[in-house]
């Protein structure tokens, strides 16, 4: 007697939460209005997977199109954007310059709610992207020293935060953001500038003789590890 044919049946099994199959299907096309509205935080930053990734997705393609500018594919880890806003509590205003995708903004505005705020960046569609997750702050499309004016006319209480990566700009535009900032800096003894680095030097020199740096704090948790910096008139001056 003939055995009846039998049907092999596949079970799917359950994927592991945060492997790259269950990421994939949870990911949905992105969009202006999902970035526009997304989830959002105090401040007006965005929140949630697509806003994230997208944002990293942005970041990729600008460091291809001008790695120059951009200085690294990897936006700054959480420890290393909670060390520099460490450095600007007490402040009544503070300056972004080179925010990039956010990283380092989501943890000022996070901790810092009612100062006012004030985004540089240079790639137009970076910015565009600070002006939708952080309707309360002043975005400024361009380079920093094409708003010297914005930097001068700040309150004298006044933080400046940068995540420029000074050992690879092209030296024109290293020069005159130097000179922008250093007139942001001289205009108030009460200002100073917050910057990383990976190198164990300072990650300028300044030409004005009143304006020094101080190492404030050894980063081990970012990639690559950072050393965060602090630039001010120096006493006396």
């Amino acid at each position: 007697m003939t055995r009846p044919a039998t049907r092999t049946r596949f079970v799917p099994l359950p994927r592991r939460a945060g492997s790259l199959a269950a990421r994939a299907e949870s990911v949905e096309p992105a969009n202006d209005a999902a970035h526009g509205a997304g989830w959002r935080h105090a401040g007006g930053a965005s929140r949630g997977p697509l806003a994230l990734a997208s944002l990293a997705d942005t970041m990729l393609v600008q460091f291809l199109r001008a790695p120059t500018f951009m200085g690294g594919i990897v936006p700054s880890s959480s420890v290393l954007a909670r060390a520099m806003s460490r450095q600007a509590a007490g402040y009544d205003a503070i300056v972004e310059v080179g925010a990039g995708t956010g990283a380092v903004t989501r943890r000022l505005v996070a901790d810092y709610p009612r100062a006012a705020l004030t985004l540089v960046e240079r790639e137009p569609k970076l910015a565009r992207r600070l002006a939708r997750s952080f309707s309360h702050a002043r975005v400024r499309d361009g380079c920093v020293h094409e708003h010297v004016d914005c930097l001068v006319e700040q309150p004298p209480r006044t933080v400046a935060v940068s995540s420029l990566p000074f050992r690879s700009l092209p030296a024109d535009v290293a020069d005159a953001t130097i000179a922008a900032l250093e007139r942001f800096l001289l205009a108030d003894a009460e200002r100073c500038l917050v910057q990383y680095s990976y190198g164990l030097r300072a990650p300028f020199a300044f030409r004005s003789p009143r304006l020094a740096w101080r190492r404030v704090e050894r980063i081990w948790r970012n990639v690559p590890p950072a050393i965060v910096w602090v630039a001010d008139r120096s006493q006396g001056s």
